[in-house]
């Protein structure tokens, strides 16, 4: 698959086929994260891996608790912009799109705590993103599908202290893997065109 290619394919996915997906593609897949850009020089990052249905059970009891917590009457009867939309049908899903994939990876990046006194000192959170954005593309370009978690409020601690993280390290995000149901509804998408979106020179 091209660049191209990946990137026009590339969309969350939230539900699941139960074919399973071949763990030395999970490698290439954590290779490709590795081979982001590094602030530190270090690529000082570590990826859980999760498996075992009873294994992201266990990690995202925080997201079954947001999801069941959505009430999707509110948004029934009347008309929604894409946003609402978009949101209306992924709440329901933040807990199933995790634990009905075959595999879910949490990347960790070293980090006591977050700094945004200066743009600067957010470098290891930045490049962690670079990691799991490598990690994303190249889960479409393995042909398979992703979900996408960032950890709400306190979800982050939750989720870290039950997969017995030391202190210092943090994540920025969850990423559910597999292969997407073919058949999975496919919201309308705001124009990706840039014309509207490019300041030549200034402001």
């Amino acid at each position: 698959m091209d660049f191209n290619q990946v990137i026009n394919k590339r969309k969350t996915s939230r539900e699941w086929t139960d074919r399973d997906v071949d763990f030395e593609v999970i490698k290439r897949i954590i290779e490709a994260g590795m081979k982001a850009p590094s602030w530190d020089h270090y690529r000082n990052w570590q990826f859980i891996v999760l498996h075992t249905r009873e294994e992201k059970e266990n990690a995202f009891g925080y997201a079954k608790y947001i999801a069941e917590k959505f009430d999707r009457s509110r948004y029934e009867g009347r008309k929604l912009n894409l946003a609402q939309k978009m949101y209306s049908y992924a709440m329901p899903r933040q807990y199933t799109m995790l634990v009905d994939c075959p595999y879910v990876v949490v990347p960790l990046f070293k980090c006591a705590r977050l700094n945004g006194e200066w743009v600067s000192k957010l470098n290891p959170l930045t490049t962690a993103w670079c990691v799991a954005e490598n990690i994303m593309l190249a889960v479409i370009n393995e042909g398979l599908g992703y979900s996408l978690r960032i950890p709400l409020n306190k979800e982050h601690d939750i989720v870290l202290e039950k997969l017995g993280v030391p202190g210092g390290w943090m994540t920025p995000c969850f990423i559910g893997i597999g292969y997407p149901k073919e058949d999975e509804l496919v919201l309308e998408q705001y124009s990706s065109r840039p014309d509207k979106n490019i300041h030549m020179g200034a402001w």
